[in-house]
């Protein structure tokens, strides 16, 4: 090729370079320091093993929320453009909706397809066969809890227990359980340490998924505030499930009025949110998030895990709900 002339231009690059602002998050700051405990769990040195499962789970749950974003419609997640939106701004004509959405299907399925190259080349051992077992699960379980948050939306209010049941497939599952019992595995722990995890898992999952909740309805104090987007959406959270289950009846027709509207303006959100925080529901949401964040570590406590792996754990517990000890 002559000097100066130019390199074709690879025409996935734009595609590839939108993974960076999908695992540039709040989330994934947490998702990152989880996976490096995995070492002290088994008191393992951070092996080049343990660092391509890190990134293949970075890449899982980037697919995840990316997938995830484009079936909610979600306008924005932490405040930045979600993947199908900002494809979509690359385009000015009819089909630029189409081609954000589309493309966005197949952002999330190269993650995907990366994150399993990551995660079958773990290697040949016990260990590692038990750590490719669970991926397996996991990837299913990801699969369930996403069609139970489908099922939930169509189903009027929704209950407490039907907005756990997806909150124990679709987050504590993928995002603390399956991570941990991997990083077990490949440290060669053994069952009774895969079923702590599990035991840890299941309440610090749950908190988690309630307090993000949260900043959906309340808009100052430990919780920031967002766009309303889940309120939008109508999304079968814990909180609006209790806010229905305690209204008085005319606070409850308004409520089911209102939430699931995509149009809904500030004046609509600040109505929703006041009739939320009425009912009672944000301080029994927070009572469910202090004492599933106390069971959490009092089964870390009783855990069969290295000392070093009960203070990463505590440290990680404190990043997931961040002031809950304040409450």
């Amino acid at each position: 090729m002559a000097q100066g002339a130019q390199q074709p231009r690879d025409p996935t690059y734009g595609m590839r370079r939108q993974v960076a602002p999908q695992t540039e998050r709040p989330n994934s700051r947490i998702i990152n320091r989880r996976t490096l405990r995995w070492c002290s769990v088994g008191n393992a040195p951070l092996s080049d093993e343990v660092m391509r499962a890190a990134a293949g789970l970075e890449l899982f749950h980037t697919f995840a929320l990316v997938h995830d974003d484009l079936i909610d419609r979600s306008d924005s997640r932490h405040n930045r453009p979600t993947a199908h939106h900002a494809f979509a701004a690359r385009r000015s004509d009819m089909r630029a909706a189409w081609f954000g959405e589309s493309a966005a299907v197949l952002l999330g399925d190269l993650c995907e397809a990366w994150s399993a190259e990551l995660l079958g080349d773990l290697g040949d051992g016990p260990g590692q066969a038990v750590a490719r077992q669970v991926v397996d699960c996991m990837r299913g379980e990801l699969v369930i809890g996403q069609y139970l948050d489908l099922l939930a939306s169509d189903d009027g209010c929704g209950s407490v227990e039907d907005a756990l049941r997806v909150i124990h497939y679709k987050t504590t599952k993928y995002t603390v359980e399956r991570p941990l019992q991997i990083g077990v595995a490949l440290a060669g722990g053994g069952q009774d340490v895969l079923d702590a995890c599990a035991a840890y898992a299941r309440p610090l999952g749950e908190a988690f998924q309630m307090y993000d909740d949260l900043e959906d309805v309340v808009v100052d104090g430990a919780e920031r505030g967002t766009d309303g987007s889940d309120l939008r959406e109508g999304k079968r959270t814990v909180v609006l499930a209790l806010a229905l289950q305690y209204a008085r009846p005319e606070q409850a027709e308004r409520l089911r009025r209102l939430v699931g509207d995509p149009d809904l303006g500030p004046e609509g959100l600040a109505e929703v949110r006041g009739l939320i925080a009425a009912t009672g529901a944000l301080g029994m949401v927070r009572q469910m998030v202090v004492e599933r964040r106390l069971e959490a570590l009092a089964i870390l406590d009783r855990a069969p895990f290295h000392p070093a792996a009960k203070d990463g754990l505590r440290h990680l517990t404190d990043l997931a709900v961040p002031g809950v000890e304040g409450w």
